[in-house]
């Protein structure tokens, strides 16, 4: 788990290091260090390197002369540049006078593009330490002009904790700013680092850490927003036992599509099975069986009554109360669509299904016209809707979701006793008995096109099958549903990749959780 913290937050989590051992001298150092150890191993191991570190004259220009004098020590030809003038005051003045003691060079370039440009022709790689989480405005001239200069070059930057120039928090920036290749993330992410799409002027992001606990976190406010990498979701993955058998992995029920809509069923259900649950049906109004049964070879096959326009009839529901009773999970929604027949059926499965459940697509439009449906329910429900969704259910604009989406989904879900995973660039989860969300980081503009949703409903009720919560499944299913679709990417055009195409690379995928 790493945490998402505001510049508030993370200098509270410091105060709180500081008072139980730690000094911000310390902090500072342990800072500088990790950074100057990631340049080091990524860049100048292996290679005789020039390093150039724009230094600021604030706690990140502090940051950057700690940096400047490890990697002297390690034997790289570094200098730092002062691009501000010199440091004043605090820690950042004292590893000023520390570096004027070692071999690094040290050169003061302050509102000079004449010399700036002369100096930095000479390094090969750049490191930005002019501002951090306090900035707020726009560069000056001569700073912009260094940005655009070293941009130009294409030479790589590393910029230490944020690109200078963007406000951290709430990702603005106005004019130029330092555009990295990679950003070293001091503790935890900050909000720029994973907010799509300004996350993409960070680069590659890596978390530096430098012994902020979880207990400081915690006693800052700072752990209510957080997201999982790879290693996290291995954790949280159901494990495979080699005494296993299909019981062991649980029973998923999806109860979708209908005669215009057979590709959401499909979708769903691949998803399922894909994703490892042990036995997975698809129940579905009987006319969509020739393009099911055709497609749906390892999945048991659940045709029911249907209305005269092919979706699911209020009868069909003596057929589908078995199935859920016999399930460990169930997923209702995906191409039912809504009529008084179907919002009848999703009303009878949330009222009595004794298993968690996965509302999609045309589950939601059936709650939207009455939420307190949802208060009937006998078991954990997460909900699943994209913006338009979200709006009707809870009567607000998609402009006003889109603007505070974890406030919309964490009220919801108090409110209506539900899990959400709010589907946006930055998918967001929260559940009803934590005060935690999980933002997640994973995905691309791949996914936009229909049957994604489908896709990643089906491998949450398979997660769900297999007994994991109802927020663990929901936040690693977002996670892998959108890491699948980044690394096909890579193999495939975002514009051409298809649902089916994700459907196929999901088994491969999944092997590195092995």
């Amino acid at each position: 788990m790493t945490y998402i913290v505001t510049a508030k937050q993370m200098a509270d989590a410091e105060k709180s290091a500081c008072g139980t051992g730690a000094s911000f001298t310390e902090l500072m150092e342990r800072a500088g260090t990790a950074c100057a150890e990631i340049i080091y191993e990524d860049y100048c191991k292996n290679n005789s390197c020039n390093v150039l570190i724009l230094c600021g004259k604030g706690k990140n220009g502090g940051d950057g002369f700690v940096a400047a004098r490890i990697l002297s020590e390690k034997g790289v030809n570094v200098c730092a540049a002062l691009l501000c003038g010199t440091p004043a005051e605090g820690d950042q003045k004292k590893n000023y006078e520390l570096l004027k003691k070692c071999k690094a060079d040290i050169k003061d370039v302050t509102d000079s593009s004449e010399k700036f440009i002369k100096l930095a022709a000479k390094y090969d790689i750049f490191v930005d330490a002019v501002f951090g989480t306090g900035f707020r405005g726009v560069l000056s001239d001569f700073l912009s002009s260094a940005a655009k200069w070293v941009k130009e070059s294409g030479k790589p930057l590393i910029s230490i904790d944020v690109p200078s120039g963007i406000n951290c928090d709430n990702c603005e920036s106005s004019g130029v700013v330092f555009q990295p290749d990679t950003t070293i993330a001091i503790s935890a992410f900050k909000p720029i680092h994973i907010t799509k799409p300004y996350s993409d002027k960070c680069g590659k992001t890596i978390i530096a850490d430098i012994g902020i606990t979880d207990d400081d976190f915690i006693s800052s406010g700072a752990d209510r927003c957080f997201t999982y990498d790879e290693n996290d979701i291995k954790i949280l993955l159901p494990k495979r036992y080699s005494d296993s058998n299909k019981s062991t992995y649980g029973k998923a029920l999806c109860v979708c599509g209908s005669y215009k809509m057979p590709g959401a069923a499909y979708m769903s259900t691949s998803g399922a099975l894909r994703t490892g649950a042990g036995l997975v049906t698809c129940c579905f109004p009987k006319s969509a069986y020739p393009a099911l049964s055709a497609k749906l070879t390892e999945a048991v096959l659940l045709p029911v009554s249907e209305t005269h326009d092919g979706t699911f009839s209020y009868s069909a529901l003596s057929e589908i109360r078995p199935a859920v009773k016999k399930s460990s999970a169930v997923l209702a929604g995906c191409g039912i669509r809504l009529n008084k027949d179907t919002t009848a059926v999703v009303s009878d499965i949330i009222g009595n299904s004794e298993v968690p459940l996965v509302l999609d697509a045309d589950a939601l439009n059936a709650v939207s016209g009455y939420p307190d449906m949802l208060l009937k329910a006998k078991s954990p429900v997460i909900i699943t809707p994209h913006p338009g969704e979200m709006s009707r259910l809870c009567g607000k604009s998609i402009q006003d979701i889109l603007k505070n989406p974890i406030k919309h989904a964490t009220d919801f879900s108090k409110k209506y006793n539900c899990t959400i995973v709010l589907k946006t660039a930055n998918t967001v989860v929260t559940s009803p008995d934590k005060k935690n969300v999980y933002i997640n980081h994973t995905g691309n503009s791949g996914l936009s096109k229909g049957g994604s949703g489908d896709l990643l409903a089906g491998i949450m009720v398979s997660l769900l099958a297999q007994g994991m919560s109802p927020m663990e499944a929901a936040c690693a299913s977002v996670y892998i549903h959108g890491e699948c679709a980044d690394e096909l990417s890579k193999k495939l055009s975002k514009r051409g990749m298809l649902v089916s195409d994700l459907i196929d690379y999901l088994p491969v995928y999944l092997k590195k959780y092995e």
